[in-house]
């Protein structure tokens, strides 16, 4: 059944193969008719033969894709395995895809593009609230309805593949490279990798071409270290504003793009509502608004006549009769002001002597100085007063302090729901590097591995899990999360807790984590 050109006109499953509809690098899509329902569909063949053990894994990827329910998803009907061959029976759309709809090297208009990532991330943000990643977002997968919609469709394609255990290919175990975040090319997709192969879409919308191109080592090289091009390097003129938002979710790391992919969108929509980014409130004067010249008043006649007593350089006086309005503008020069010689005080008969004005200059200096050094040093010692104060209470607080379950440590939260959400997603590499050393130096990443998935067979796949906020326990420096976890195979949920404790350096460790499974449900045999 892996020879394409012989199957059409076959039939798998319940459905008829009338023609073919695409060739991927591990999978091909026939548009097949119901035998009984005379109803159309989309049906996709892995290239692939499962045993036993991937046939359950298949099923088990295939359920959970199947519960996924959103009007931007393209929905899957039924999935099954006939000799050995894993297939999806998909909703048919009948308008191609985005790939097809837009040629290469053709810009979109701004309108178009933020109405497609809207509808693109709403279904992204509903599949990883789903505690589901896409892994393969590009425009061949965005889909189009009779109604001109766009359907999400492969979602979660990477994890039946993986699955399937595949080796003919990379792309089936790692996706499209053009559109890849740099943590999936390690091994370690995360929900905001679909939100940088999004925005790497977005880039290619925008100016006609790929974010990076190459060969297969290049592109690897460029999303793993290589900034995004600028659009004017393409000759194009993005808003600066839109410029930053697709660039923050194209970041090398992604703590520092969107908190979700759903942000991102809101992010560019508003960009486009403001493209000059920000622009200062304040208008200028009109060019013709005259500028009035500035006349100061004569000087009282006391003063004139104590600086008659000195010796003066001439000077012109101007006053407001013979001074007329001048016309000005942002580039005319300052208007003209009168100005007065300086006004020097002494005492009266008296003269204070050169040395004695040289000493008292010389004083003040010495003096200044002095009190500059004095505040200078008085300062280091505070700073350093401060930093060993801090530096005693984070050791002995870190060391000696009593953690509580109310007083939320956000650290420790973060790290059990990222080891948690690696198990459900089956990325064992991610879930073994949340270990701490205590776990780490006695058990290997494939005891691990091994372990989780003889749970897989025997109970089936992990289905659900949920952190119980109120069963969240505290000992010395060590946190205890609880968690309600469910499986294919188990009619009642089973509790999976997960201890982690603070280093010296005020570091959370995750140092045990254990399952009462077998108290829920007896152990099955192998």
């Amino acid at each position: 059944m892996s020879d394409s050109t012989n199957i059409v006109g076959q039939q798998i499953g319940n459905y008829h193969l009338d023609s073919l509809l695409g060739h991927g690098g591990f999978a091909d899509v026939y548009l097949g008719t119901h035998v009984y329902l005379h109803t159309q569909a989309a049906i996709k063949l892995l290239h692939t033969e499962l045993d036993e053990e991937g046939i359950e894994a298949f099923r088990n990827e295939s359920l959970t894709i199947a519960h996924l329910i959103h009007p931007h998803i393209v929905r899957v009907l039924d999935f099954d395995v006939e000799n050995n061959n894993p297939f999806l029976v998909m909703d048919y759309a009948p308008n191609g895809s985005l790939r097809q709809r837009h040629v290469k090297g053709n810009r979109l208009p701004s309108a178009t593009i933020v109405s497609y990532v809207q509808q693109v991330a709403s279904a992204l943000q509903y599949a990883h609230d789903q505690k589901l990643i896409h892994r393969d977002v590009k425009p061949g997968n965005m889909l189009l309805s009779h109604n001109n919609e766009v359907l999400l469709s492969d979602f979660g394609i990477a994890l039946v593949s993986q699955s399937s255990r595949n080796q003919q290919t990379e792309d089936v175990v790692i996706g499209t490279m053009s559109y890849m975040a740099p943590e999936q090319i390690q091994g370690k997709s995360r929900p905001s990798s679909d939100q940088y192969a999004l925005a790497a879409v977005v880039y290619e919308w925008l100016c006609g071409a790929k974010l990076f191109r190459g060969s297969y080592i290049e592109l690897v090289t460029q999303h793993l270290s290589a900034p995004p091009p600028p659009f004017s390097e393409h000759g194009v003129q993005v808003p600066p504003a839109v410029e930053r938002v697709v660039f923050r979710a194209l970041s090398k790391d992604y703590h520092q793009r969107f908190p979700r992919v759903q942000d991102f969108a809101h992010a560019l929509e508003q960009a486009y509502q403001t493209p000059q980014g920000f622009v200062s409130s304040q208008s200028p004067a009109p060019a013709s608004a005259p500028r009035q010249a500035i006349i100061l008043p004569p000087p009282p006649a006391s003063t004139q006549q104590a600086q008659m007593q000195m010796p003066a350089p001439p000077v012109q006086m101007q006053t407001a009769a013979s001074t007329k309005p001048v016309a000005s503008s942002y580039t005319d020069q300052t208007p003209p002001i009168t100005t007065f010689p300086p006004i020097t005080t002494f005492l009266p008969g008296k003269s204070i002597p050169p040395r004695a004005t040289s000493a008292i200059r010389k004083t003040g200096r010495v003096l200044k100085r002095g009190a500059i050094i004095l505040l200078t040093i008085a300062l280091l010692l505070t700073l350093a007063l401060c930093g060993g104060s801090y530096a005693v209470y984070h050791y002995f607080t870190t060391r000696n302090t009593t953690v509580t379950a109310s007083n939320g440590v956000p650290a420790a939260t973060t790290k059990a729901d990222d080891f948690v959400n690696a198990i459900v997603s089956r990325n064992y590499d991610h879930a073994y590097t949340d270990l701490g050393p205590s776990v780490t130096n006695q058990t290997t990443k494939d005891a691990l591995v091994q372990q989780i998935q003889q749970d897989n067979s025997c109970y089936g796949a992990i289905s659900g899990d949920s952190r119980v906020t109120n069963n969240t326990t505290a000992q010395g420096n060590s946190l205890n999360y609880v968690y309600n976890m469910t499986r294919s195979k188990m009619s009642q949920p089973y509790q999976l807790t997960v201890t982690l404790q603070q280093d010296d350096g005020g570091n959370w460790q995750i140092t045990d984590y254990h399952n009462n499974i077998t108290s829920v449900q007896s152990a099955c045999s192998k």
